[in-house]
């Protein structure tokens, strides 16, 4: 497995075009539903690439056409929410009822 941490970033283009070059040519993961949101007469979306890979695209032909925002390096941060899971066994203890429902949200 590589060790090589995932960025999430946000690519900015003027036009649809030029963000659509730049996925097509870098191929980054852009999620479950990739739709560009229009910002300030551009257009944004979010994407992920590891590190090095970014590296790379932001020195391409398309790139050129693009503003590229680090956001967060994702793996640091899924690293971090996963220390906020417990370890504890929740249904060993057959004598307690089983959670059931939605939850709270606190």
């Amino acid at each position: 497995m590589n060790n090589e941490p995932i960025i999430r970033f946000e690519i900015k283009a003027p036009t649809l075009e030029d963000l659509r070059n730049f996925t097509n040519e870098v191929r980054p993961d852009l999620g479950c539903r990739a739709i560009p949101r229009q910002m300030d007469g551009e257009f944004a979306i979010d994407a992920y690439l590891p590190e090095s890979q970014l590296r790379t695209a932001q020195n391409l032909r398309t790139a050129s056409r693009v503003t590229i925002r680090i956001i967060e390096n994702a793996t640091e941060v899924g690293r971090e929410r996963q220390r906020e899971v417990s370890q504890k066994n929740r249904f060993r203890d057959r004598s307690q009822e089983v959670p059931r429902g939605l939850g709270r949200k606190e």
